[in-house]
Parts: C-alpha cells; sequence; structure tokens
C-alpha cells in the first residue's frame, strides 16, 4: 500500500532519488519488468465468429434434419434448410460483428507521452516505456499514465470520476496516509493511471505500470470475468434438449411399432425421418432471430442500441437493476440548488450547466437582490474555469464546481464576460486543499477589491464570524442534505497602488464582508424518479452503485424516490470490515452502496446472480467495468461512458437516460411474450403432425406426409405465420407483470395443457381429413395434399388466439 509509505520509505525502496533514474538502470529495469501496457482481450477471428452463430442447440437440430434428407435423397429439402440455418448465422454474424468493432479501450487510455526526469534532466518518452522508479512530471490536461505516489504538488487537482465516480476533482497532497485497504477516492496523494490532471503541478513516483495499476487489475478482471448466460439461453438450451429427446424417443417408438407390424424396412425409414422432421421445429432459429432484430430496432427508438442480439430479451427478464449516480443517474454536471445571503434562502431551477432557469425566494421569483447580486458575482471573479456553448451544448473548460457558479450567475443575469471586462483580474491565489480558499484581486475603476471563496469555516474565519452559531447551523443544514457547500466574501482594499501577492495573501484572511453560501450538488436527471417508481410497480428492484461519499449517495437517493425507511445505505469499507457472509446476509435489506470499489461491485453482482436474480448493471466509467460484464445484461453510457465500459456492456443508451432503461424492459418482456407465442405455435402444429403420424402407423394407414411436405409446412406456411407473431404488440398486462421466474421453463404448464388441447385437435382432424380422402378412392397424392392443406391452414386460429400474459 504505497498511500501510507513516506516518500522517502518510497525512495529507498525503488532505490531512486528526485533526479530520476540513470539511462543504464531504466534499460535494466526495461527488461526486468517489462513494457508498461495493459494487454487486450483477444478478438475472435470473422470466421470463428462466423461459426459462433451456429453454436445454438436449435441450429445443431437443423443440420441434423438436412443430413437425414440427404439419407432419403431429398436435396431440395436439404438445401432449404441450410440456407435456414445461413440466413441465420448471418443475421447473427452482423449484428455481432457491428458490436466487435474493438475500440481497444484500454489501450486508448494510456497517454502517449510521459515527461519524466532521468539522470535530473525532464525527457518526453513513450508512456509504455515507464517504469516503476520513474520521476514523473505531470501538468494541466496529463492524461496519467501509471500508478504515481505524489510527493510535490502545486494546486494539484486530478479528475478521477472515470475510476471512482466521484463528479469533483480530487485536490491531491504528499504526506502519508493511514488506513488499512482505503478506496482509490480516499488515496488523496496517489494518482492512477488514466485519470486526468484538471489543474496545477506535481511530481511523483511511479509506483505500478501495466497491468499492475489499479486500472491493470480492473482490464484483468474484465477479462477473467465470465458471462453470465441469458435466461432466454438457458431456456432455449432446455428446450432443445427435450426436444431432442422427445425426437429420439418417437423415432424410436416408429421402428418399434414398424418392425412389430413387420412393415419394410423402407417404409420404418420413411416414417421415422418425417417424425423427426415433424418435431424439429425447423423455422426456429430464424423467427427468434428476426423476433429480437424488431427488438434491437424498437430499442433504438428508445435510445438504446443493442451490441449482442440476445441481449435483446434479457432486459425484460431482469429483477434488479444496479445502477451506477454518477452519469446514469445524475446528470454528471455539477449544479448550484440553493443559496443563501443576508439571512434569506434561495433555490435554483435548471440542471447541469445551462444557465437557463430561474431563482426564487420563499416561491416568488427573485430578480434583483443586491445580496444575491453580491454573492453571485463573487462566485463569477473568484473563477478560474470557462463556460461556454458548442453545437448547442454547455461545455466547460476547467473544474465542474466553477463552472456551476458561472452558471448560477447566469440565471440571474449576469454576463461572466461583462464582468471580466469590467473588472482587471491582477493576482489571484489558487484554491488547494491546505489552503481550503480561493481569492482574486481585481482592479475596478480606481480602487482594487478582493474576492474569496473557499468552505464555510474558513470564510467565516475570514468574515470575523466564525462563531456566529446561526451561519454555522445553516450550512450544516445544507451540508447533512448531501450538498456541497462554498462559502463567498469580498473585500474593497484602501490601496492607490497596485498590491503585491504577499499583501494580496495577509489582507485575504482579516476583514472580509461574508456573502454567504452556494450550495452545490450532481443532481438527478428530471425523469428518473418516475422511472424508479415504474420500476417498483413492474416489481423490479434497483441498487445504487456509487464511489461517492455515504452522505450524498443517501440524499442522491432519498430526492428521487429510491431509499425507503425500511431499507440501508452500506460502505464498501463495511462489506470490508465485517465477516464474509456480512453482505450476503443483507444484501436484500440494503438499497444503497456508497464508496464502492470496482472489487465490491463486482462481488455484489455475483452474490445478486447467485440468489438466482436477473441482474442489470448501468455504468459509464472504468470503475464499471468489471460489473457490466458479469452482469446478465450490462448497460453502458453513450454520451459520458468511457469506451471501457462501453466495450464490456451489451446495451449502450444513447441518451445516458436511465428512464430509456425502463422502456427498454418493456421491449424485452414483449420480445420474450411473443417468442413464446411463436413457440407454442409451432408446437401445437408438430404434436398434431406427430398424432397423425403414430396413429397412420397403427391403423396400417400409408405415410400421411412426406419429408418435403413437413419441411413445406414448418418452413413456409407455417414460417410466414411465425413472423406475423413476432411484429405482435405487447400486451396491456406487461408492464405490471412480475418479472418471470428464472426457473420457469420457456413452456410453462398452462401453456403445457393448452398444447395437449390444440395437438389433439389439430392431430384428430388432419388423420380424419386423411383417411376420407382415401375412403373416396382419391389417390394417396391427393389424401396427402389434403391432409397438408388442413394441417397447414388450422393452426392460424389456435395460434393468433394464444395470448401469453
Amino acid at each position: 500500500m504505497f498511500y501510507n509509505k513516506s516518500v522517502e520509505e518510497l525512495f529507498k525502496e525503488f532505490e531512486v532519488n528526485e533526479e530520476g533514474l540513470s539511462w543504464e538502470e531504466a534499460k535494466l529495469r526495461l527488461k526486468k519488468y517489462g513494457k508498461n501496457i495493459i494487454t487486450q482481450e483477444d478478438k475472435s477471428s470473422l470466421m470463428f465468429l462466423f461459426f459462433h452463430q451456429m453454436k445454438d442447440p436449435l441450429v445443431y437440430i437443423l443440420l441434423i434434419a438436412a443430413v437425414f434428407t440427404i439419407t432419403i435423397h431429398h436435396y431440395i429439402d436439404t438445401m432449404v434448410i441450410l440456407l435456414v440455418v445461413l440466413i441465420n448465422t448471418i443475421i447473427g454474424f452482423i449484428q455481432e460483428f457491428k458490436a466487435e468493432k474493438a475500440m481497444q479501450a484500454i489501450k486508448q487510455l494510456a497517454s502517449p507521452k510521459a515527461i519524466v526526469i532521468r539522470e535530473g534532466k525532464e525527457q518526453r518518452i513513450e508512456s509504455q516505456d515507464l517504469l516503476q522508479g520513474d520521476v514523473i512530471v505531470l501538468t494541466a490536461s496529463n492524461k496519467i499514465p501509471a500508478d504515481i505516489r505524489i510527493f510535490s504538488t502545486k494546486e494539484l487537482e486530478i479528475d478521477e470520476s472515470m475510476l471512482t465516480g466521484e463528479s469533483v476533482s480530487i485536490a491531491k497532497t504528499t504526506n502519508a496516509i493511514e488506513g488499512v485497504n482505503l478506496p482509490s477516492a480516499d488515496q488523496k496523494n496517489m494518482a492512477f493511471m488514466g485519470t486526468v490532471v484538471t489543474q496545477g503541478k506535481g511530481k511523483g513516483l511511479v509506483v505500478a505500470t501495466g497491468e499492475h495499476t489499479e486500472l491493470g487489475k480492473i482490464s484483468k478482471e474484465v477479462k477473467t470475468t465470465q458471462k453470465e448466460l441469458t435466461p432466454l439461453q438457458k431456456k432455449l438450451a432446455v428446450f432443445s434438449k427435450y426436444v431432442g429427446i422427445i425426437t429420439i424417443a418417437l423415432s424410436v417408438i416408429v421402428v418399434i411399432i414398424g418392425l412389430f407390424k413387420k412393415i419394410a424396412l423402407n417404409e420404418i425409414v420413411l416414417f421415422s425421418i418425417s417424425m423427426i422432421v415433424s418435431v424439429i421445429p425447423e423455422g426456429l432459429p430464424v423467427v427468434i432471430t428476426i423476433t429480437m432484430a424488431l427488438g434491437i430496432n424498437q430499442m433504438a427508438r428508445k435510445n438504446a442500441i443493442v451490441r449482442k442480439l440476445i441481449a435483446v430479451e434479457t432486459l425484460g427478464s431482469c429483477n434488479y437493476i444496479c445502477s451506477d449516480k454518477t452519469g446514469t443517474i445524475t446528470e454528471n454536471q455539477m449544479t448550484v440548488t440553493s443559496a443563501f445571503a443576508n439571512n434569506k434562502v434561495y433555490s435554483f431551477s435548471g440542471s447541469g450547466y445551462s444557465p437557463e432557469g430561474n431563482i426564487y425566494h420563499k416561491e416568488a421569483e427573485v430578480t434583483d437582490d443586491h445580496d444575491l447580486y453580491q454573492l453571485l458575482i463573487t462566485g463569477v471573479l473568484c473563477n478560474s474555469t470557462d463556460l461556454f456553448r458548442e453545437n448547442g451544448d454547455w461545455k466547460i473548460d476547467g473544474d465542474p464546481t466553477e463552472a456551476s457558479l458561472i452558471a448560477a450567475a447566469m440565471k440571474y443575469g449576469i454576463k461572466p464576460e461583462s464582468c471580466r471586462c469590467e473588472f482587471e483580474l491582477i493576482d489571484e491565489i489558487p484554491f488547494n486543499s491546505a489552503r481550503q480558499f480561493m481569492s482574486s484581486l481585481y482592479k475596478h475603476n480606481t480602487g482594487y477589491y478582493i474576492f474569496t471563496k473557499g468552505s464555510p469555516e474558513k470564510i467565516l474565519e475570514f468574515s470575523s464570524q466564525a462563531e456566529n452559531q446561526a451561519l454555522k447551523d445553516e450550512y450544516t443544514k445544507f451540508a447533512d442534505a448531501g450538498l456541497r457547500v462554498l462559502g463567498f466574501a469580498y473585500k474593497p482594499l484602501s490601496y492607490n497602488i497596485k498590491p503585491n501577492l504577499l499583501d494580496l495573501e495577509s489582507e485575504t484572511i482579516k476583514n472580509l464582508s461574508f456573502s454567504g453560501f452556494q450550495c452545490i450538488i450532481d443532481p438527478p436527471k428530471q425523469t428518473v424518479a418516475e422511472s424508479i417508481e415504474s420500476t417498483e410497480k413492474s416489481n423490479i428492484h434497483t441498487i445504487m452503485l456509487t464511489g461517492d461519499h455515504k452522505i450524498t449517495a443517501r440524499a442522491i437517493a432519498k430526492q428521487i424516490g429510491l431509499l425507503k425507511p425500511d431499507k440501508l445505505v452500506m460502505t464498501g469499507a463495511d462489506i470490508d470490515n465485517n465477516e464474509d457472509d456480512y453482505l450476503e446476509k443483507n444484501i436484500d435489506n440494503v438499497q444503497v452502496f456508497a464508496r464502492v470499489s470496482p472489487h465490491h461491485k463486482l462481488k455484489i453482482v455475483s452474490l445478486l446472480q447467485k440468489k438466482s436474480n436477473i441482474v442489470a448493471v448501468t455504468g459509464d466509467g472504468i470503475n464499471d467495468a468489471p460489473a457490466l460484464k458479469k452482469a446478465n445484461i450490462g448497460v453502458a453510457m453513450g454520451k459520458a461512458g468511457t469506451d471501457v465500459a462501453k466495450e464490456a456492456s451489451d446495451i449502450i443508451l444513447k441518451d445516458d437516460n436511465f428512464s430509456s432503461i425502463y422502456d427498454a424492459v418493456i421491449v424485452g418482456r414483449t420480445i420474450y411474450d411473443n417468442i413464446q407465442k411463436v413457440i407454442f405455435f409451432l408446437l401445437g402444429t408438430a404434436c398434431g403432425m406427430s398424432l397423425v403420424i403414430l396413429a397412420s402407423l397403427l391403423l396400417n394407414l400409408p405415410l400421411p406426409f412426406l419429408a418435403t411436405q413437413v419441411l413445406w409446412i414448418n418452413l413456409v406456411t407455417n414460417g410466414i405465420q411465425d413472423v406475423a407473431l413476432a411484429y405482435e404488440p405487447g400486451e396491456k398486462l406487461l408492464k405490471k407483470a412480475s418479472p418471470r421466474d428464472p426457473k420457469e421453463n420457456i413452456i410453462n404448464d398452462f401453456l403445457l395443457k393448452r398444447l395437449v388441447v390444440v395437438g389433439l385437435v389439430i392431430g384428430i382432424g388432419t388423420l380424419f381429413v386423411f383417411w376420407f380422402m382415401l375412403n373416396q378412392g382419391k389417390s394417396l397424392l391427393y389424401a396427402r395434399t389434403a391432409a397438408n392443406e388442413y394441417h397447414g391452414i388450422f393452426p392460424i386460429i389456435p395460434g393468433l388466439e394464444c395470448q401469453i400474459v
């Protein structure tokens, strides 16, 4: 644990000093430790991907049918079946090929260049050549190329949101930190591979490279995590197994009856082949593929991009959604929601960096308030961030918290560019975690002014309000609600000449005029609360997984109606510091997991799956990738999501909206419902056909169906009707129905009973037509044609009336 060691201890451990490695030593270490790269997961070849589509029990059954048609020299039937397999394979291949245009996500996260100190001189090298023991220089906008223990900082802040889930940039320190197994977010003296320097400068010692970094460990977890089979895959596998057993059993029965009745061997073979072909639902793989493809189009209209065909149905069967907070439930844009000035509390409408919104005091809109104006303009001037519009979206260059202050001022009507023209910036003291404040010195007309922001405690101290209990209670109340509270103050100076930096620092810490507080949070998306309520009505449990603080997570969960009074909030430390079975005992009662690492998320998902739950996981950060891959269905964010998260997912949301997940769930349920209808329809036909063949054998009638005719019914006559069922709209009860029991067979008891009835009706009717035509003196060919016509048309009536829900 490098964070709890002093810099001196680490220099000694890595046998280096601030002058860096020598070039000779670097060569030796490169040979010993290897390059600073994360090996990529092998991507399947196109040929493998193509034949992988055939790895399906139903396709195997189709190929068996093709083999039997060859043995009886019905080559046209063989070609038809193989064409069906080919079409099914091509559709699946195209879909997955589009998805597997690999983004090489982990590789892209590595910075191509790094500045190191070797033999006392700064050198720019390829990041893959970084070594443990290298001294590295960090500057603003740098992407961190390895895991680094920081030993020198100057206002250094790093955006770790993609790794930890925290929305705010982290101010870095250099001192050793006590504690065991601290999460990455609490290791303030470390910089992690893949994160980004937002401001300041620093130096550090490379302590881990390549797959030994935190990012490398996550990459390893992603690669070694085994993907769970989807519920539909499991059920179709069981279904295919039973179909295969029944097919073999009926064929054996036909042979036994034929031998007992001393029927000619070639006749027995014809009966057996017809029985096999009649039982096998040849059209099912194609219809399932078409149904899935239709679902993909429907989900696309719901802003969900499907990467894997089978994922379409799986989302409809989930009963747990484990959602990341930052960027999924929340906007991932810091927003001022409240302010306090001169004993007045103000509320702000709107969210994110957009300046659209209003300000209210006691439900009345505020347009002219001197106290509020002074507070907001202090936030604009004590600020080093730019907020600008690009392609219709509001974007920032700098710190998210400072951007929220500018957006809040713009809601009042303050124009930042006008302020900065009217006030001339002379000097500033940047914010850092030790100082806990920032001050800016401006010249305005002929006078000088100091504008300061920082922690409430510091600002109250500088304003001689440190003992003002009313103000302390006010900001404590905001903080307890999960808001980040900043204090603001200003001061006109009496200088007639330009003050220097020392004057600025000494003047800043005394006799400031207190302006007030601004309260900031990463707010939930507007439609999330409604979607949470909808998922509850659909009996889907939602759990929040976040690396953010417990207080913030609790506040957001309450705000969106997720956290119920009888539910718990658990932290990663709670999981680590208790017995191994602590999580398993309490997981059913936990609604929010805060301060959790990628390892914790993976453990939570695995445990839910162990309890036979179908789990969907949503996320956008690197820290979400292992859980996304482990989940039955991984859902990544399309806009804010990292490439790593997208690569590990099954579905990508174009609008990054939690609400789109619920819409996709309903589409998934509709698809499964339609697949059940198709299977019922096909098996009804198969049951009737099998009954006719057996009865004809027992009654000494000729073979009623040739294999060619059976295939025509299954693939052409019934095929058109199958596709029609695939287009069925969802039943009204689907939204309120409970998630399906994962253990329930795809043909449940209700369908099985109905299947027997439908099979008997079709079988008896078809047999009667065949017998009647023969008794009327019609030819065998005519009787077979009549039986096929009846058998092909009759299922339309019971098939289309089937409602599963």
